[in-house]
């Protein structure tokens, strides 16, 4: 009796279709795709264009035609390069996201040394607010990646900290400057909140 033949996931008939591309670095039509993908990786000819398919809509294959020929490619640093600028963009975003950081703590830092109100406090609120929002973000746009770059990303995830503990010195100050507030002018803490659009739930990072 003859042994019952292993099942081929869909993940895996991708890489094995990519491996052609990648072993070879060469150009193909379909057709010729179809005949090297059932000899050398052992898939079935009818399912060689669906899956060829996925590959192009993933990004992972390329495709152009060429004359009245439609041509298919895919080199190996692909992934590794759209990779790349997936990192390289997220620093950017994490060092621009720490230099407006910098620029509110200095800004909130003046504000206090001369103990007087501002009309630009709403903003400072609302700024903190969306850092914060950005700092969870990054982190969330992190994790994807951090398979398969972590030696990359392990500079980045380090940083992180340093914009939490930023974050967390930013509401300390304003607790600060309500607390002085109350006790400068006798104002109930609801009154302040109200005025400036502090949040009631604004409170510390854990």
């Amino acid at each position: 009796m003859s042994k019952r033949q292993k099942t081929i996931s869909a993940d895996e008939k991708k890489a094995l279709l990519l491996e052609i591309f990648h072993e070879t670095k060469e150009f193909y039509q379909l057709k010729d795709l179809e005949k090297i993908a059932v000899r050398s990786k052992g898939l079935k000819e009818q399912t060689v264009k669906d899956i060829l398919s996925s590959l192009v809509d993933a990004g992972s294959v390329e495709s152009d035609r060429i004359g009245t020929s439609h041509y298919y490619w895919s080199f190996p640093n692909k992934k590794r390069r759209s990779k790349q600028n997936e990192l390289e963009e997220l620093q950017e975003k994490l060092r621009t996201a720490e230099s407006r950081l910098e620029i509110l703590r200095t800004d909130l830092k003046n504000k206090k040394a001369s103990q007087e109100e501002s009309s630009s406090s709403i903003a400072i609120f609302e700024k903190l607010r969306n850092l914060k929002s950005k700092e969870a973000a990054l982190q969330n746009a992190l994790k994807p990646l951090l398979n398969n770059d972590k030696k990359k990303l392990e500079n980045m995830r380090m940083s992180l900290p340093k914009l939490h503990e930023a974050a967390n010195r930013w509401t300390d100050n304003i607790f600060s400057i309500k607390s002085w507030c109350k006790s400068r002018f006798n104002i109930e803490e609801k009154l302040i909140d109200k005025q400036f659009q502090i949040p009631a739930d604004l409170d510390y990072l854990d």
